[in-house]
């Protein structure tokens, strides 16, 4: 089957204009209210690497210690250790690249790594004759790790491997459709999928130098307590459960990035009043906090803060096959939770604090920022006590104390297992609103909550929470949500705890929609698939969506300078570290 190339070229298109789309709110820091537009942070045009050259000899030193609120527990970048998105923002993105990355608007172009971002016009993405898609990354012979070694071909053959061949691999979705990654030229990988792959721009978005795992493919063994070889603007010096510490690497390749002061230290504070004592006593310099109740007052001055738009999406993420449920967490008593919550009560309690008039978000797994994806599909659930006795009644539930709970045939009271984050106060407080909220709707919760590490490396992966929990997952500019949606992702024993579908939602015709949403290259044509999987997961309800949780950095310019510019970005605040300063 022949596929016109003109449309693959409207999908490159399509993809970066969806991107520009977004509005990070871009503000400058301000001391204690609202924020002001901010100056611009220099970075590079989203389709082209910056020009290589040597680092700079000198920087002016010191140290910057920042506040990281959700400690991993190990560093594997495949396994479940990068299930938690701190891993990511305190480690991953310091130290190793990707062939593709977000500039500061989240426009999605070349890494340094590559010479050019692949598009149809240079050769770079080609629709075969036969349905296969290739697409030819040419590789800055610049670019190299922190010993030395040239980062080549093979460090890409060896990532697809590797994310197909660890055991336990958290995601493993658009690397399976690659049928080969050619590298026999060493600054050239030409990846071949059996079939068009619309997200292809955003695999690959970690590569790891073949040269440090001895062969194996397999490295669910490996960098679990360290990452000895970086290929970022920092390398890893040393990580503990009591701090992380980063220094310049010395072969980085592109001088703009080069780090500025000698060394950067982060420490685990991980709830929020340990975390912004910790700014207020000058305990350490920023902080990347979750937005929190009281966040104007508490970052007043000699603090500042900005706030901007974020990409994760928040919301009651109801785990079907939770171990510890007491009854079948079925569509009727999905739609009746549904039906019993004021969002736009919960939004206000939660981001009302932080931002003007918080948007209740209402769709399954889209942000609103990004194009026209996300449309009204949870919009007709509201507080309705008739759908929510309608529906949990015709499942043989009835309400024997009219002021008290539901009861199954078993006897069994309609409690929930809710699980969050410990410490979080925005979250806890949610939990508390929303316990109030539906005891009036017959519906309690047992509320058990975690540490960060315990909940997001250890009991999501495992399928082990809830019925119920609160947490916040990412989006991106690409409509695909394959790994929320995709059959084989549950994680099971069977699979060896592999897929991000935690909600264990198993239904085949919204697997079926994800995946053609990938492989669609016509933007209408995945806007109607978008809007079909969107129409389903509303009737659905495979999880209730809140609000788009927006971003929030605090520091003391009295020894800080430099954060604020990428406060919205989906690297995190701290990701443009390497041009920050000591003051003084």
């Amino acid at each position: 089957m022949r596929v016109n190339l003109a449309r693959l070229s409207l999908l490159v298109v399509a993809l970066v204009a969806a991107a520009a789309c977004s509005d990070p709110a871009d503000r400058d820091p301000v001391a204690g209210d609202a924020a002001t537009e901010p100056a611009d942070t220099a970075t590079a045009p989203a389709d082209a690497a910056p020009d290589p050259a040597q680092p700079a000899a000198e920087r002016p030193g010191g140290e910057i210690v920042l506040a990281v609120e959700q400690w991993p527990e190990c560093l594997n970048p495949f396994t479940s250790c990068a299930n938690a998105t701190w891993m990511i923002w305190s480690v991953l993105v310091h130290v190793l690249p990707g062939l593709m990355e977000y500039d500061i608007n989240n426009n999605i172009g070349a890494s340094p790594v590559l010479v050019e971002a692949p598009t149809v016009e240079n050769g770079g993405a080609v629709l075969n004759d036969d349905g296969t898609l290739t697409i030819t990354y040419r590789l800055n012979d610049e670019a190299r790790w922190s010993d030395g070694t040239p980062i080549t071909s093979t460090d890409v053959w060896f990532t697809w491997r590797a994310k197909l061949d660890t055991e336990g691999s958290l995601n493993t979705i658009g690397y399976e459709l690659i049928t080969d990654v050619d590298h026999d030229d060493p600054h050239t990988a030409v990846v071949t999928f059996s079939e068009p792959y619309a997200p292809w721009r955003y695999l690959f978005g970690t590569i790891l130098p073949a040269h440090a795992f001895d062969g194996s493919t397999d490295i669910s063994g490996h960098w679990n307590d360290s990452i000895p070889v970086s290929g970022g603007p920092w390398r890893q010096e040393s990580w503990s459960q009591e701090q992380h510490i980063l220094v310049p690497n010395e072969n980085y390749w592109v001088p703009e990035r080069m780090p500025q002061v000698d060394r950067v230290v982060m420490v685990p504070r991980e709830d929020t009043d340990t975390e912004i004592v910790a700014l207020q006593t000058g305990e350490v310099m920023a902080a990347f906090p979750q937005p929190f109740p009281g966040a104007k007052e508490r970052l007043a001055p000699p603090l500042a803060f900005v706030a901007g738009a974020g990409t994760y999406i928040e919301g009651l993420w109801i785990n079907q096959i939770a171990p510890d449920r007491q009854f079948e967490i079925t569509k009727n008593l999905r739609q009746a939770l549904a039906y019993s919550l004021d969002r736009e009560r919960i939004a206000d309690v939660a981001l009302g604090p932080i931002i003007d008039d918080p948007v209740v978000l209402q769709c399954a797994g889209w942000n609103p920022a990004f194009g026209d994806w996300c449309a009204d599909d949870f919009a007709h659930y509201g507080q309705d006590m008739a759908k929510v006795t309608e529906l949990l009644t015709a499942e043989g539930w009835t309400r024997p104390d009219p002021d008290g709970l539901w009861v199954n045939a078993d006897g069994v009271e309609l409690v929930l297992q809710w699980n969050t984050v410990a410490g979080n106060k925005r979250r806890e407080d949610v939990q508390a609103l929303v316990a109030e909220m539906t005891r009036p709707f017959g519906i309690g919760w047992e509320i058990i909550n975690y540490d960060p590490g315990e909940l997001f490396q250890n009991r999501l992966p495992a399928m082990n929470f809830g019925p119920v929990a609160l947490f916040a997952n990412s989006t991106s500019p690409d409509p695909t949500v394959t790994a929320h949606y995709d059959i084989n992702g549950i994680p099971s024993e069977d699979n060896g705890f592999s897929g991000q579908n935690f909600t264990a939602y198993a239904n085949q015709q919204a697997s079926d929609l994800a995946f053609a949403i990938d492989a669609e290259i016509d933007e209408a044509a995945r806007l109607e698939l978008v809007r079909e999987l969107g129409t389903l997961l509303g009737s659905d309800v495979p999880w209730i969506p809140l609000y788009v949780l927006p971003n929030l950095l605090a520091w003391n310019p009295e020894v800080l300078d430099g954060p604020g510019g990428w406060v919205s970005s989906v690297y995190g605040g701290f990701y443009d570290m390497y041009d920050w300063t000591v003051v003084g």
